[in-house]
């Protein structure tokens, strides 16, 4: 399953970190995390940035259902907050 998640993270947040605490949040059926977009602009603060994200969840031995991806989506965005000061760009 895929999911394009949008971020916006003050300015200051590198890209590698937002990976990581990606990674480290996304569990076990995380298999793919791709950065495809920067967003800087309208609708932005000017200390912020928009960071589009496409997650790829990937079960071995089963079939994922949607609330078990939107349970990990759910955990990356909170552990962004918490650790790099991000929101879910709405």
């Amino acid at each position: 399953m895929r999911r394009d998640v949008a971020v916006i993270v003050p300015e200051t947040v590198s890209a590698d970190s937002v990976r990581e605490c990606v990674v480290r949040a996304g569990g076990p059926h995380l298999r793919d995390l791709q950065l495809f977009d920067v967003y800087r602009g309208q609708g932005i603060d000017s200390d912020k940035k928009s960071l589009a994200l496409g997650l790829i969840f990937q079960a071995s031995s089963s079939t994922l259902v949607d609330n078990q991806v939107e349970a990990a989506v759910s955990e990356i965005v909170d552990l962004l907050g918490r650790e790099l000061g991000g929101s879910l760009r709405v």
